[in-house]
């Protein structure tokens, strides 16, 4: 009985997996970039209470620190606050669709020029300004994505 109990949810597993893989295939290009920003929405509040600001104008003043950290927290950077073209590749192939994978490289790979210029040091780059043409790259692929 215990076996056959234990071969029933392990069927049940699997085909809970295969339906979560097809669900993600099927998704829109659309639908994909929606879930994302409502999760980067979640990562930007989270973040922005982390980092424990003094005030509105200081939080405004390191915007970029906050989105440093919503990167990081997504594995678009490393720990150490580098990007890594591995791992934004990892992160495309988790989060993307197969059908988007090779729109999505060609989307966001011409930014890792500008991510290889970043500097991760809090005191040479206090307000994370290296990290904005990175940022600004990202965010203006984002619309070709999908258009």
């Amino acid at each position: 009985m215990r076996v056959v109990l234990a071969v029933t949810f392990v069927s049940l597993a699997f085909t809970y997996f295969e339906l979560d893989i097809v669900r993600a295939e099927e998704k829109s290009c659309k639908q994909v970039m929606a879930d994302l920003t409502k999760r980067q929405l979640g990562g930007i509040s989270a973040c922005g209470k982390s980092l424990k600001f003094k005030n509105g104008k200081d939080k405004a003043k390191k915007m970029n620190c906050i989105l440093k950290c919503v990167m990081t927290n997504e594995k678009v950077l490393n720990a150490e606050g580098y990007f890594d073209a591995t791992q934004l590749d990892a992160l495309i192939i988790k989060e993307f669709p197969p059908y988007l994978h090779e729109k999505a490289n060609a989307s966001f790979m011409p930014c890792s020029e500008k991510g290889a210029t970043i500097d991760p040091n809090p005191e040479t780059d206090e307000f994370c300004k290296s990290y904005d043409p990175f940022i600004k790259c990202l965010l203006g692929s984002l619309p070709t994505l999908c258009g």
